[in-house]
């Protein structure tokens, strides 16, 4: 009997401490319904709440639509499913399902001010990640500095990117980036509901690496997207080379991949069909490195990025743009060698040695290449055109750390995020005074749109036309740099310029 009586009692000690803590967190009312978020020692993080209806069944492959009301409290302590996508080698798979358009809210404590607000894309190739990229931190730095972080996932893979001759008949209209759609429908969830979070829906600031910068680039670009968001940040984007494919050759791969499904034809039958495929099928029928990529469907995206920030289609606002020297660390997931450099875009290693006299050998060649040629052009060139409409700047992060400085060619691919997130625990005192540095100016930027504005540091110098300004970080500071590898700059623009038949350089 006292054994029973100690059980009755545990029993009601747990309920009594749930309803406590299911007490003690938040809840906030949007226009769809409640939400209850998760309490934190200083804050709040609200998980996996639904921005859009799920892309499921005859949704499937058609741009977002709105979420449903909701009734009672959707619980939001908890991530969503992360988008279909293949397992990462190293990396404990996490749930997966195609009803995952959620995003993520996570608030710092604030007195009623309304704060300004991140919104982060993930990267990860276009066919991995999830937004719980920087969400799963909580109270990250920059958040604690009073910014509110936001974060969604948007389709990946081939699920998010995909044209079809049938699709397009069906939309009446080039479709495809359904990824994009995703973003825009996040956004605009955000414009509509952040101030009840305390946020402030005109100082959302847009931020991503690899494809999460592209992701930002085509934001910026994309005329169904403006007007939602106060500036914008794209990491690590690229933009010149890479940014875009016409929607006849997105089609052709779409073919292609549906005939790897086993299903042929153009028509209504074969979209049935291929809407009937399991996630599994589809991932097994798109072997190989991942290849996709911004649809120029004159529908979402009127024109190449490059195009769009040349022509000054982009959206009028503040705007960073920066990269890596070591990006090219990252093309072992690509499968990009030399081999894809001459056939795919024709550049021979031999023609272009003369620009980097550095290299140390023809391995040393390719990464130098492959760094400048995908990125840093780009990062350079973008700002130099987006200087055109509202203020601009661009970066160069060159920060290794000591221990790894003999080992390590430069800072790798997206490695200015760890720092400015503290993603990783900072070991020495270059590491904690090269991530204050970074926050310093990015939570200038993010609140007032100029990294320069408040406490003293070195004057990061605005980007202009047909000038290589930047901001250099290394293991010695912050330098700026009035013509940063002007020689490597003007090659890469020059060339451009003439794989594009345009006459505009940056």
């Amino acid at each position: 009997m006292p054994i029973f009586r100690a059980s009755i009692a545990a029993v009601v000690l747990a309920i009594s401490s749930a309803t406590i803590a299911q007490n003690s967190d938040p809840i906030v009312a949007t226009d769809l319904g409640k939400v209850r978020g998760r309490a934190l020692e200083q804050g709040a993080a609200y998980l996996g709440i639904p921005y859009a209806t799920p892309p499921v069944g005859t949704r499937r492959w058609q741009e977002t639509q709105a979420a449903q009301p909701w009734e009672g409290i959707h619980d939001g302590r908890e991530f969503g499913p992360d988008c279909i996508q293949p397992p990462r080698r190293g990396k404990a798979p996490a749930r997966q399902s195609e009803d995952c358009l959620t995003l993520n809210i996570v608030v710092p404590e604030h007195e009623g001010q309304d704060l300004p607000v991140l919104f982060s894309i993930h990267g990860g190739a276009y066919f991995v990640g999830s937004g719980r990229y920087i969400a799963e931190h909580m109270l990250s730095p920059v958040v604690k500095r009073g910014v509110i972080l936001v974060s969604p996932n948007y389709r990946l893979g081939r699920l998010g990117f995909f044209s079809h001759p049938a699709l397009t008949a069906e939309a009446g209209h080039g479709t495809g980036n359904f990824w994009l759609s995703d973003q825009i429908a996040a956004l605009q969830w955000v414009k509509r509901n952040i101030r009840a979070f305390g946020g402030d829906p005109d100082k959302i600031t847009l931020l991503g690496c690899s494809a999460g910068g592209s992701s930002v680039n085509a934001l910026m670009t994309s005329p169904a997207s403006q007007g939602l968001f106060a500036g914008a940040a794209a990491h690590s984007a690229g933009g010149l080379f890479n940014a875009a494919r016409p929607l006849a050759r997105a089609e052709q791969e779409g073919l292609a991949f549906a005939q790897r499904a086993g299903i042929d034809g153009e028509g209504e039958e074969a979209l049935s069909l291929l809407r009937q495929l399991s996630p599994t099928a589809i991932l097994n029928a798109d072997p190989g490195p991942p290849d996709y990529g911004a649809i120029v469907d004159r529908h979402l995206l009127r024109t190449s990025l490059a195009e769009a920030f040349a022509s000054g289609q982009q959206s009028a606002v503040p705007y960073i743009s920066g990269s890596t020297s070591d990006e090219a660390s990252i093309f072992g997931l690509m499968g990009f060698d030399e081999q894809v450099l001459k056939q795919k875009f024709g550049i021979t290693l031999k023609d272009v040695a003369e620009i980097y006299p550095n290299a140390s050998s023809p391995q040393d060649l390719l990464r130098q290449v492959q760094t400048d040629f995908m990125f840093t052009s780009a990062a350079v060139g973008m700002p130099a055109f987006a200087s055109q409409r509202a203020p601009a700047w661009a970066y160069h992060f060159d920060y290794v750390p000591q221990d790894k400085r003999k080992t390590q060619a430069g800072a790798a691919h997206c490695a200015d995020m760890n720092y400015l997130f503290g993603l990783t625990p900072a070991t020495s005192d270059g590491d904690r005074k090269t991530a204050e540095r970074l926050r310093d100016y990015w939570a200038a930027f993010i609140k007032h749109g100029n990294p320069n504005t408040g406490s003293e540091r070195p004057l990061w110098p605005q980007a202009a036309e047909h000038q290589s300004r930047v901001l250099l970080i290394d293991q010695d500071g912050a330098h700026p740099q009035a013509k940063f590898s002007p020689k490597a700059m003007n090659f890469w623009w020059q060339k451009w310029t003439s794989d594009s038949d345009s006459d505009r350089l940056p």
